[in-house]
Parts: structure tokens; sequence; C-alpha cells
């Protein structure tokens, strides 16, 4: 009897293990903000610009774990830094002020964080600069709402991470400097 009690208890075990194993939490596709297109094509008309590398800083942590659920990818196959550069490359065309012969943009990520727990939050913080001028850096914190449970929760921060992004570049397109980095 003890050994049969003792096998149902390992078997609850091995079968708990496996049912509570790491989820990988992907983010919505990003979509390009209005209000930055807008403000791209007032300040930077005529000029246009590229996107060069958009890298990290020393010690960021490019896939961050969420409540021990495991890692939050942004997107399928992609990098956070990778993402974000699609992401501004994407508001510049539909701003119509992206050429590859453009001044090229550098962007390196110097803070990638977040909080599952309330309050949540996105914290990013990118220095741009580029071939026409030093650049600056710019940092947003981004709130939204979290769940008690980890796969909620988790799912919430990988949501969170496009409009998160989203504020980011219009931190760096509204910003007073953003027309010198394409030499104005």
């Amino acid at each position: 009897m003890k050994q049969s009690k003792i096998a149902l208890v390992t078997t609850l075990c091995a079968a708990g293990a496996l049912l509570a194993g790491c989820e990988t939490t992907n983010s919505i596709p990003y979509k390009a903000s209005a209000a930055n297109v807008i403000a791209i094509q007032q300040s930077l008309q005529p000029k246009k610009v590229s996107v060069a590398d958009v890298g990290l800083a020393p010690g960021v942590d490019e896939s961050p774990l969420c409540r021990l659920n495991g890692p939050v990818k942004v997107a399928p196959g992609k990098t956070p830094s990778q993402y974000i550069k699609d992401a501004f490359q994407e508001e510049l065309l539909m701003a119509q002020a992206y050429d590859v012969k453009g001044a090229p943009i550098e962007g390196r990520i110097e803070e990638l964080s977040f909080s599952s727990v309330s309050p949540a939050y996105w914290q990013l913080t990118m220095a741009v600069k580029s071939t026409a001028d030093k650049g600056y850096k710019v940092s947003v914190k981004y709130p939204f709402d979290t769940s008690w449970t980890a796969a909620g929760a988790c799912k919430n921060v990988a949501d969170a991470f496009g409009p998160a992004v989203q504020e980011l570049l219009k931190q760096v397109v509204t910003n007073p400097q953003f027309p010198a980095l394409a030499g104005k």
C-alpha cells in the first residue's frame, strides 16, 4: 500500500512538472502610430533618413524572463533591438521620410526592463545619433494592466511592448533635436 501511494505521488509530481513547463510569450505585430508619422513629416520634410543598427548596451538582457513563466519574446524570430529597428523603419516609411541613402540614424537600447506586478510597466531607454549629429537620449516608463496569474501577466507584458515602443519612438521623433539627425 505504501509503495502504491509513493508511486501515485511520484506520478502526480511528474505530471505537474510537465504541465507547469515554461511558456514563451509573444507580442502582437507592430503598427505605426499616426501621431509619430505626422511628427516625422513635420520635422523632417524634405529631408530623409535611414535606420542603421539598433543595438543593445552591455548588460541589457535581450530575453527577459517573466515570473518564471519563460522568456518574453517581443515578436517571433526577432530580438527587442530588431523589433525597435523595424518599428522605426515602419514609422519613417509611413511618413515617406525613409531613404537608404539618407543620414543613417543609429540607436542603442540602454534599458529594457519591465515589471509584471502592479504597477506594471515597461521601462525603455534609447540613445540615438547619426553621422550628422551627436544625438540624444530618450526614456519612457509605459504603464499597462497586469494579471494575478503568471500566464495572464506575461501575456500583458508581451502585448504592451508594441505600444511601449510607439511611445519610445514618439519621444525620439518629437524631440527638438530630431531634425538635426537628418542634417537639418
